[in-house]
């Protein structure tokens, strides 16, 4: 069987616990920050059947790719949490006015671009980068996790976002995707029908 949240994944469970035989161990097994499967007990061949399996449905930023602002604040807006590095990039891709190159100052840590406000207005805005932003990457019952991403505009005016945490939030999000589960099967885990490993 296969559910699509970590709710649904929860319902089964707690209703098919009620029509199980209190003997059977399960094990939940948190394979990634979109994949939870939970394994029948060892059969005599010692091999464990897929009871249900939790995948997260989660449409994924392009990551790398340059695109221009509009879509790059459709993306943005649609795929990341509205936090403060995240209100600031989406600003800063607002208002790019790039013509024939445009100004644009990059000293490899941080990029300012001329923008234009108004009508005839321009002044300069420093885009955070990198930026602490959080992403839709995985069950949407737990906490996002935060990580670093490298905010560059190129010399056209589009806009790209780059991971920098080498992965790490994966990790995070496994961490949280776990606890969630410890706390809402608790009474599984204390019987000792359910082991939770992640």
């Amino acid at each position: 069987m296969e559910v699509n949240s970590l709710s649904g994944l929860v319902d089964y469970m707690k209703s098919e616990f009620r029509s199980m035989e209190n003997d059977k161990k399960l094990l939940l097994h948190v394979e990634g920050p979109t994949k939870v499967v939970i394994y029948s007990e060892l059969d005599d061949d010692r091999k464990r059947e897929s009871v249900i399996e939790a995948t997260a449905l989660l449409d994924k930023f392009p990551y790398g790719r340059f695109m221009n602002s509009e879509d790059f604040i459709i993306n943005v807006q649609s795929l990341i949490q509205r936090d403060l590095d995240a209100e600031a990039i989406l600003a800063c891709a607002s208002s790019i006015r790039i013509e024939g190159g445009g100004d644009l100052t990059d000293n490899g840590i941080s990029q300012t671009v001329t923008v234009k406000e108004g009508a005839a207005t321009l002044m300069q805005a420093e885009v955070p980068s990198p930026a602490e932003l959080r992403p839709y990457r995985t069950f949407l019952e737990v906490e996002q996790p935060s990580s670093p991403f490298v905010f560059r505009i190129n010399r056209l005016g589009e806009c790209a976002l780059f991971e920098a945490d080498g992965g790490i939030w994966k990790h995070e999000a496994m961490e949280n995707v776990s606890q969630y589960l410890v706390n809402e099967l608790k009474e599984l885990i204390d019987s000792g029908s359910l082991t939770i490993i992640a």
